[in-house]
């Protein structure tokens, strides 16, 4: 008797269509929310960043206030960092609106004097006593230039931003336009008084926005989900009060 055989099977056989179809919905699945995941934590770097730094803008006012010395905070915006910095010199902010040039031409001031007081103790150390010292010589009357120091209290520490968040700009009454390069200040000084400013923090792509609002005669520091515009057109007083003309 002979047996009939079985036709042979391979044992690895195609996908049929359903399984294809299946293997696709769930890649696109894990796709989406793997990009819902990435934004969701994108926003929770973003919010993060924005409290930390509402909380150090709120320490240096109240710093300032109780120790009488100037403080600011340093916006790093090309490289995402900001630190505090404090001083000993009494400092006033220049009158007039600061503009890229004003801001060029204040660094090539401060250059020239900082080479004209190398060359000076330079003379005096080569001359020694066989001249007389410099500083005993008349000089043009030049106000002193206020030096600011690295602030050296850990509760404010020199900080890094996160790939995910962005220094986007500051925008303060006393800058023509928002500052988006370079290092932007907010200073802060005694007897309970800052400067009124607004700091937008962005995610990677500028989609997502956070505003940090400050308030200059009570240090209070805003922090709002949305993008707040500069007041450009605005005339604004020392006290941070809209002038109505």
């Amino acid at each position: 008797m002979v047996r009939e055989r079985k036709p042979f099977r391979s044992a690895a056989r195609g996908f049929t269509l359903i399984e294809v179809m299946i293997v696709l919905a769930i890649i696109a699945l894990v796709t989406v929310l793997s990009v819902v995941g990435l934004r969701s934590f994108a926003k929770t770097d973003l919010r993060n960043t924005a409290s930390r730094m509402a909380g150090a803008i709120r320490y240096l006012f109240d710093r300032a206030s109780t120790t009488g010395k100037v403080h600011r905070l340093v916006l790093d915006f090309d490289n995402g960092k900001y630190w505090a910095e404090v001083s000993d010199d009494p400092f006033i902010i220049p009158g007039g609106k600061e503009t890229d040039e004003t801001r060029q031409k204040e660094a090539e001031k401060a250059a020239k004097e900082e080479e004209a007081k190398r060359e000076a103790e330079e003379k005096e150390k080569f001359f020694g006593t066989q001249a007389i010292p410099s500083k005993y010589l008349p000089k043009p009357f030049v106000p002193k230039r206020a030096k600011f120091g690295t602030f050296r209290e850990m509760v404010v520490r020199p900080s890094t931003l996160k790939s995910t968040v962005l220094l986007n700009d500051i925008y303060t009454p006393r800058l023509a336009k928002p500052l988006a390069a370079g290092q932007g200040y907010i200073y802060f000084f005694p007897l309970g008084m800052t400067e009124a400013a607004i700091v937008h923090l962005s995610d990677a792509k500028r989609e997502t926005f956070y505003s940090l609002v400050v308030h200059p005669l009570t240090g209070r520091v805003q922090v709002k989900s949305s993008f707040v515009e500069p007041p450009l057109d605005e005339q604004v007083d020392d006290a941070g009060k809209v002038i109505v003309p």
